[in-house]
């Protein structure tokens, strides 16, 4: 493909050089001549392990030159990839100037040169939104609408500085936001040769799967240091400690416990989490990640209870008790603190847990239990559709089984807040996933 790269920084530089490497035609616009200079002198404008020989190979076989003539750059290209900055503001925000303006400029060449279907694709890391104004600003300054001679694509890079040619070649996955299914068949030609896990989604899914993941990095970082930290006030090797937890690959690494969902409960997660913000108080360590998670906790119960009460008090059930189905575990389950708020704010409640007896409650158990709702024994029913009949919202925690699922009837305009992503209830009348 012809493929026009704006923006010679970080990205743009190994976009060149790799992507004329795979074969591609390239050209890199910028508008600082002086590292237009430095790549049609194959010499790259940043230090970056084996990206010399790439420009240098580019520019002897001629398939990769640069210029700071963006109309030109656009005409003589069918994809042209937006690797320009999008550095903070001073409150955290992200600076779409340069974005905007790149986006005008080649929404005016487009309708300038008139292809017969250009592809622009943001590789600049950039929140939702944005990417819903750079695609208004080409559809306005082009003159076409999406899918119409002109697609969209939010193509995030992980690119990590260093190893960032290595990183192209051996991606951890490849994503693209499409706008059409036109530019979803441009997109399949961009990287041959290159084997990765690939997915095509919405532009907006896209665009937050790059947050996600490097606020997933800084958050990993971050809990290592804290445990570092107090690891090195109780005088505990953490390295020793970190290698037998990462060696742990069914739930520590691993997609266990990464999916959105509620909050977290029971007899382990909550009190070893006070055990050890207990010991930093102790020894004065400050561990500000792990003293959030109990807070972020809390937020999440309050997030649902504000869906639900209302001055009109609705009636409400539950499927599921227990902190997790399959146990009558009810120890610091957060849907006790949700059943406890509801019958506080005067909403009636019942529940159904298909593993769960009052009467057979024993110990800790139902000592909690009974603490916590004293008439837990009247809420209760062991029969699911009795409790759907009673309510006018009811709050899926439990999954149960397709099979039972089918059985009950939902009535007219009944909210249905599912908590764990329940395939079998997405066509309910009335269905609000907690976070989907």
């Amino acid at each position: 493909m012809r493929i026009s790269v704006f923006g010679l920084g970080y990205v743009g530089a190994v976009s060149c050089g790799c992507l004329a490497d795979l074969g591609h035609t390239v050209i890199g616009v910028d508008v600082a001549p002086a590292k237009v200079d430095l790549i049609n002198a194959g010499k790259p404008p940043i230090v970056e392990a084996g990206l010399t020989e790439l420009l240098e190979k580019a520019i002897r076989n001629q398939i990769l030159r640069a210029t700071t003539d963006g109309d030109e750059a656009v005409k003589n290209s069918d994809v042209a990839l937006l690797c320009v900055g999008t550095p903070s503001t001073r409150s955290g925000g992200v600076t779409t100037h340069y974005l905007e303006q790149v986006a005008s400029q080649i929404g005016e060449s487009i309708k300038k040169h008139n292809p017969k279907h250009f592809v622009v694709m943001t590789r600049s890391t950039s929140l939702p939104h944005v990417h819903q104004l750079i695609i208004k600003i080409l559809e306005e300054t082009s003159g076409r609408k999406m899918g119409h001679g002109i697609g969209y694509v939010c193509h995030p890079e992980f690119l990590r500085e260093g190893v960032a040619v290595e990183d192209f070649y051996h991606p951890p996955k490849v994503v693209f936001g499409s706008t059409d299914s036109m530019t979803t068949e441009v997109c399949k030609m961009m990287y041959p040769k290159i084997e990765a896990p690939t997915f095509h989604v919405e532009p907006q899914v896209a665009a937050m799967i790059k947050y996600a993941d490097n606020c997933f990095h800084a958050l990993k970082v971050t809990f290592g240091n804290e445990i570092g930290l107090i690891c090195k006030e109780l005088g505990v090797d953490s390295h020793k400690v970190m290698d037998v937890f990462c060696a742990d690959q069914k739930l520590n690494i691993s997609p266990k416990y990464l999916k959105p969902g509620f909050a977290f409960g029971g007899s382990c997660l909550p009190k070893d989490l006070r055990a050890i913000l207990d010991t930093a108080r102790q020894t004065a360590t400050e561990l500000p990640m792990l003293s959030g998670m109990l807070s972020s906790n809390k937020v999440q119960i309050e997030a649902l209870l504000r869906r639900v009460i209302s001055e009109r008090r609705p009636a409400v059930g539950l499927v599921g008790l227990a902190f997790k189905e399959g146990t009558d575990d009810v120890r610091e389950s957060p849907l006790v603190n949700v059943v406890e708020a509801l019958c506080g704010k005067g909403h009636p409640v019942k529940i159904y847990d298909e593993h769960l007896s009052v009467q057979t409650l024993v110990g800790a158990n139902r000592s909690f239990a009974f603490s916590a709702i004293p008439h837990l024994a009247e809420l209760m029913s062991d029969k699911l559709q009795q409790v759907v009949d009673a309510c006018e919202v009811l709050i899926v925690s439990h999954r149960l089984t397709p099979a039972t699922w089918a059985n009950v009837n939902f009535k007219p305009r009944q909210r249905v807040i599912d908590l764990i992503n329940v395939p079998a209830l997405h066509k309910t009348l009335g269905y609000e996933g907690l976070y989907w």
